[in-house]
């Protein structure tokens, strides 16, 4: 390429759009807060509960996330549910998102035992899924999501475990 043409690209891609829209920023950070439940099935443990946590989300673009949050679950004993995910939402007020997820429940636990599995399985469950948010809104500087679900697969090897999660409200707000 020519220095030219890389001067011209340059200068489109940093240029404001004529129709009265702003760009959104490269960056932005969002500390949120979530109320929800995620439980862990699988034929060697249940784990879960219900409960709510804190984490830090960056939105690249205005329309690629990267998030992390932690949560703190009661029912069947404590458990601390940590979550990192990456997904995309649509630009503007209503934005919509999907996200894949790596979750991991740390704490109490139901244990099942069989003549095949003598012994509780060790380590956190960690599960491996998709959450859909239909109903997200950007309000200026504060983002608010109600019902999202999730649903993902993790292995208590030798068997399939299930990782379900709902999102019953989350509140955001940028940085």
């Amino acid at each position: 390429m020519t220095p030219t043409t890389l001067l011209l690209l340059s200068a489109l891609a940093t240029a404001q759009p004529t129709n009265g829209e702003t760009v959104p920023p490269r960056h932005q950070l969002s500390l949120y807060t979530h109320s929800g439940a995620t439980m862990y099935l699988s034929p060697a443990r249940t784990q879960g509960g219900v409960g709510g946590g804190i984490g830090l989300r960056d939105t690249v673009d205005g329309r690629w996330l990267l998030q992390v949050d932690a949560s703190g679950l009661t029912a069947l004993g404590s458990v601390l549910a940590v979550r990192v995910g990456a997904g995309v939402q649509r630009q503007g007020w209503w934005s919509p998102a999907a996200l894949v997820n790596l979750t991991g429940l740390f704490g109490d636990r139901i244990d099942f035992l069989s003549s095949e599995r003598l012994l509780p399985v060790q380590g956190p469950s960690l599960g491996l899924g998709l959450t859909l948010a239909p109903a997200r809104f950007n309000l200026g500087r504060t983002q608010v999501s109600v019902m999202e679900v999730g649903l993902g697969v993790g292995t208590d090897r030798p068997e399939l475990g299930v990782l379900y999660g709902l999102t019953l409200l989350e509140v955001g707000v940028s940085l």
